[in-house]
């Protein structure tokens, strides 16, 4: 009898721990579609702007990889990140031009502010697979003190708040990057 209630309990922790993980994967699903969704839109508002097409849809990743080579970012992490958001007044105007030089085209109207906070906005509100006790939501509120009180230009100190919402693992994956670099090339270039 003991043994059939630790395997009832047993089975309903897996079960709700593999339905957390399942609500998770379709969050992020969603909202890499809906970034995306809205990257492909800014590219065609944007208009025929000077770069190729495949340079247009990796300028993140361009930025992040000039970043490293310019020894501004040490690594692709949050620690990385963290040191990156607490040096940024370091990041010289040449890095900039050279990084235009470098694709061929000024970038600037591809790096979005808040579209991945719109994303958000809507998995929260219309979808309503975000929760309030999720790291999503959290993650949403501390941007939301970012915007209200933050400047990264003299204190990067609610931006990193933000970062510090997000899982590791889930840093790893460029969409989640994609809001600091945003910031970073729009405020500071």
């Amino acid at each position: 009898m003991k043994k059939l209630l630790q395997i009832i309990i047993l089975t309903l922790i897996t079960t709700c721990y593999s339905q957390e993980n399942k609500t998770d994967l379709i969050v992020d699903e969603k909202f890499e579609q809906c970034s995306e969704l809205r990257y492909n839109k800014l590219l065609s508002e944007v208009g025929p702007i000077k770069g190729k097409l495949i340079t247009k849809k990796n300028i993140h990743i361009l930025l992040e990889k000039s970043l490293i080579q310019e020894k501004y970012l040490s690594e692709i992490s949050k620690n990385g990140y963290s040191e990156l958001l607490k040096n940024v007044n370091k990041i010289r105007p040449i890095f900039f031009e050279k990084f235009i030089s470098d694709i061929g085209f000024d970038p600037y109207s591809l790096f979005p502010k808040s579209s991945h906070l719109t994303c958000y906005g809507y998995l929260f509100e219309q979808l309503k697979i975000i929760d309030k006790t999720s790291w999503q939501y959290e993650f949403c509120l501390a941007f939301n003190k970012f915007e209200a009180y933050g400047n990264l230009k003299t204190d990067s100190e609610y931006l990193i708040d933000v970062l510090d919402e997000i899982p590791e693992g889930k840093f790893q994956n460029i969409v989640y990057r994609k809001l600091f670099l945003d910031i970073i090339y729009t405020n500071i270039n």
